[in-house]
């Protein structure tokens, strides 16, 4: 019997798919391997047993073109969101998806957004947090941001694998710290580089409560005004090159990164500050349901903007319970921001999972 959240965090990947991915030795974000096993029948069976209504899957891969094969990546694309299409197909109340682009290659991840939205009717995207260390708010992925304004979508930011993790001997599991850390990057680079200025009708979704964002977000104004002041650049001097700038956007490039820093902090997050755009962002609960990162995350939003989020395959099938009761047991949210969290905030971004389950009694297992 169906129940009544709608995670939006939720992996899974055809076995088409997959079968090509193990054989070529990708891996998602955050060290797991690829051997992580999903079907829907198994699925459904869980969504069940924890009162989740829907899923919204979504695969945190990157893939490319290679040398040998420049079209790998959007094969690999169309293949998974075809079959994520088929999913829902089967079982349209139950499933929905986040598309897959073969980012970073812009212009064709523009081709397949086309597809995926106006043929395959797929509820939104998922974009990675880095692209060979290439953040989202670089200027390179501009089309795709204005395109993706355009159609109002949903974009699901996942972390990816930190640049250098390779150089790293920290002996710790990326997905521990590493991922959260990744999401907090991307997060202050389409804060500070405009992206949520300019394009203000996508909806971004941050994954596991964004990270440390919350924790970080006073440090990204504070160190604009000490960069200024310590090391040589100087309000004035800030911007006056910020005035030349804007005559002639081609020198900014040139530029020192404090500088453009500086630049870039005072057109695109001033006057309002960084908290304004920051309440832009909906933050999802997947493996983040505890009081340290809600007293955090409440700081920067209210309930209204936050998701419920699983990592369900990933998150191994005693994990997901200790988000529900991370959420249960939280003081500060009523039962009016329980219910919220749990449907009532996805059912307005994804109105084709919405029905009229909502008015139901919450419950699920919370052991």
């Amino acid at each position: 019997m169906a129940g009544q959240r709608i995670d939006v965090h939720t992996h899974a990947m055809p076995e088409q798919a997959m079968a090509v991915v193990g054989a070529r030795g990708y891996r998602p974000t955050g060290g797991y391997k690829i051997s992580v096993r999903w079907t829907p029948e198994e699925a459904l069976a869980y969504m069940d047993r924890q009162d989740i209504a829907a899923q919204i899957v979504s695969l945190p891969m990157a893939f490319g073109g290679t040398k040998d094969d420049p079209e790998f990546g959007r094969r690999m694309a169309r293949m998974i969101n075809e079959g994520s299409a088929g999913l829902i197909a089967k079982y349209p109340d139950r499933f929905g998806a986040f598309a897959t682009l073969p980012v970073p290659d812009v212009d064709s991840a523009l081709e397949e957004l086309e597809y995926a939205f106006d043929r395959l009717k797929l509820d939104g995207v998922i974009l990675l947090s880095n692209y060979d260390g290439y953040y989202l708010g670089d200027p390179k992925f501009e089309a795709l941001h204005a395109e993706l304004n355009r159609r109002k979508a949903v974009v699901f930011i996942h972390p990816s694998t930190l640049p250098g993790t390779e150089q790293s001997h920290l002996g710790l599991p990326e997905a521990m710290l590493d991922v959260c850390f990744d999401t907090t990057r991307t997060a202050f680079s389409l804060v500070v580089n405009g992206v949520t200025k300019r394009y203000p009708d996508i909806s971004f979704v941050l994954a596991h409560a964004g990270g440390t964002v919350p924790y970080l977000a006073a440090r990204v104004g504070m160190t604009a005004t000490l960069l200024a002041n310590t090391h040589g650049i100087g309000p004035a001097i800030g911007d006056a090159a910020g005035f030349v700038s804007r005559i002639f956007p081609g020198l900014k490039g040139s530029m020192p990164d404090l500088l453009k820093y500086y630049i870039n902090f005072k057109e695109n997050v001033l006057p309002e500050g960084p908290d304004f755009y920051l309440k832009r962002f909906y933050y999802d609960t997947a493996l983040s349901a505890s009081p340290h990162a809600f007293a955090s995350l409440l700081t920067i939003v209210d309930s209204s903007r936050i998701l419920f989020g699983s990592d369900y395959v990933f998150a191994t099938r005693e994990a997901v319970p200790l988000t529900l009761q991370g959420l249960k047991d939280y003081p500060a949210f009523a039962a009016t921001d329980l219910a919220a969290i749990a449907r009532e905030n996805a059912a307005r971004l994804f109105p084709r999972l919405r029905c009229d389950r909502a008015a139901a009694p919450l419950k699920g297992t919370f052991k």
